[in-house]
């Protein structure tokens, strides 16, 4: 929504999809360092092993929430760009 008030203020409808795919962007490779998807088997299975469970299962919450921030800005930045086309 904010992305949309910024593009309908200036005038400039490409700003809708560059504001709203950044945000996606960021959020993706955020939750995905949060989650250890950059590191390899043996030292995610360490990490795991020497954390506690609470703190896993905060990690993995706060993961999927970003996630869910980020994927429907994907979303609308895709839709956005080909409707703007």
């Amino acid at each position: 929504m904010v992305a949309l008030f910024i593009s309908l203020i200036s005038n400039d409808f490409t700003l809708l999809y560059k504001i709203t795919g950044a945000i996606g962007i960021i959020s993706l490779i955020l939750s995905a360092l949060l989650s250890g998807a950059f590191v390899d088997g043996d030292r995610l299975g360490r990490n795991l092993k020497s954390e506690l469970k609470e703190d896993r299962n905060q990690r993995f919450s706060l993961t999927n929430s970003i996630l869910l921030i980020g994927l429907p800005n994907l979303l609308i930045s895709v839709v956005s760009y080909f409707l703007m086309k």
